[in-house]
């Protein structure tokens, strides 16, 4: 009796074509790098439990505790409307204090759709920050650069 292979080494070669192919699409395609989404509103935590908001580029500086985070919200809210991309900037020591923020901002977004006004819009976005002594500084000084430039 005579065994025939070449069906299954037909099989074998199609699957090996098709791996290859794969392989060299994902090698082809790689994501481009983008711009780093503006900030409008920014909040920094460095220590648990406490965070401090720019409302703005220009604005002065103001702490809340985690049990004021509603009262922040509110504070944003009032601004002006439109679409706002808050950014939620962290250190290592605020995993707890993020998740709090996070509840609080969905419980605030979830208000502003029930009262039917015409409020701003947030997108938030997390933005890790280093443990460089500096890091704070740097961000700051980005974000008021890139502000002046872009004539906010």
């Amino acid at each position: 009796m005579e065994l025939n292979l070449l069906p299954f080494l037909d099989l074998v070669f199609a699957f090996i074509g098709i791996l290859i192919v794969i392989f060299a699409l994902q090698q082809a395609v790689e994501p481009d790098a983008g711009r780093a989404l503006a900030i409008d509103d920014l909040v920094i935590c460095v220590a648990e439990g406490d965070v401090t908001l720019y409302a703005g580029s220009t604005a002065a500086p103001v702490q809340y505790r985690e049990a004021q985070f509603p009262a922040l919200f509110e504070t944003l809210a009032e601004s002006r409307a439109g679409v706002r991309n808050l950014v939620f900037a962290l250190t290592d020591a605020c995993f707890a204090t993020r998740r709090k923020f996070e509840d609080e901002f969905a419980r605030f977004t979830s208000l502003l759709q029930d009262r039917g006004e015409p409020r701003g819009v947030f997108r938030l976005a997390f933005r890790p920050l280093s443990s460089s002594p500096d890091a704070l500084a740097r961000l700051l000084a980005d974000w008021r650069e890139e502000g002046t430039a872009h004539g906010q």
